[in-house]
């Protein structure tokens, strides 16, 4: 599978009038899973006056997203974990329906890597300056790495330290169950005794959409939302390190494996889940 994200090409479609959101969407989007895709789909089709993009900047408490919504934003997005969504969101959360959207956990953190890496370029010098220390210093041990090697790529994911942990170990089952905040219970390893929590999480969602069937989650929600969100296959945002972590090679697979367990049982679960509903067992 190719390490990108999936987007249409919208901004050459006129947004259509009159669409709008009678229920307003919090989506959770975990980095590096296609959520550029629904942002810039939302976007076209509401008008960006009405969606709230990469919240995690412009929006920290309550008073802000009531603010928001008073000024008829109804589509709200961002690298924001739910347990920082709640303290948000407080008694709001209610009325808001969630989304998000999952990667195969494998590829999901070989890309998370690389994208990481890209900003080893030295095109993109003034992109890594930008950075906080923290991140730089993780960019910096990334280049110092053969992570194209696989005693390399394995020593760089077994010794991790607290932001590394925060950033590669399970990093989208960590979305459910952290609150975002830079702590210590944040850097903590997780593992597959916090499934019952994450399971828990889960069904805060009224979708949940797996990025290799992005055409058939986009046709749920656009059910579920009256909006058109119609699939269209092409790319943006890849990871663009110029190395790579060759994701066929089934020790390279052994190797993100291990840091991604929680992951992978939650890949299942909503690959489960969604089989139920194709049966209709689940509604």
């Amino acid at each position: 599978m190719p390490n990108t994200e999936c987007v249409d090409q919208s901004e050459h479609l006129p947004r259509v009038e009159n669409t709008r959101l009678d229920t307003p969407i919090f989506f959770m989007h975990i980095a590096k899973t296609a959520g550029s895709y629904l942002n810039r789909r939302f976007e076209v089709l509401l008008g960006p006056q009405y969606c709230a993009t990469h919240i995690e900047l412009s929006i920290g408490n309550r008073t802000d997203l009531k603010a928001a919504l008073d000024r008829g934003v109804t589509f709200f997005s961002g690298h924001v974990m739910l347990g920082l969504w709640n303290d948000i969101a407080g008694d709001l959360a209610p009325k808001f329906q969630m989304a998000t959207i999952l990667r195969d956990p494998i590829e999901h953190l070989a890309s998370h890597i690389q994208w990481l890496d890209h900003y080893n370029r030295p095109d993109k010098r003034r992109e890594y300056l930008a950075l906080d220390e923290a991140h730089r210093r993780v960019v910096d041990k990334i280049g110092a790495s053969d992570i194209g090697e696989i005693g390399q790529l394995d020593d760089f994911l077994t010794n991790l330290s607290g932001i590394e942990t925060r950033l590669f170990d399970n990093c989208q089952a960590r979305y459910f169950l952290m609150s975002g905040q830079r702590d210590v219970v944040s850097q903590r390893a997780l593992s597959l005794g916090d499934r019952r929590h994450v399971s828990a999480a889960l069904k805060r969602f009224d979708y949940v959409i797996r990025q290799d069937d992005l055409k058939n989650g986009l046709a749920l929600l656009s059910k579920g939302t009256g909006i058109d969100l119609s699939f269209s296959d092409t790319r943006i945002n890849a990871a663009k390190s110029l190395r790579k972590i060759d994701t066929s090679n089934l020790i390279v697979r052994q190797i993100l494996g291990k840091r991604t367990l929680l992951d992978q049982w939650l890949w299942r679960r909503v690959h489960s889940l969604d089989a139920g509903r194709a049966l209709g067992q689940i509604s």
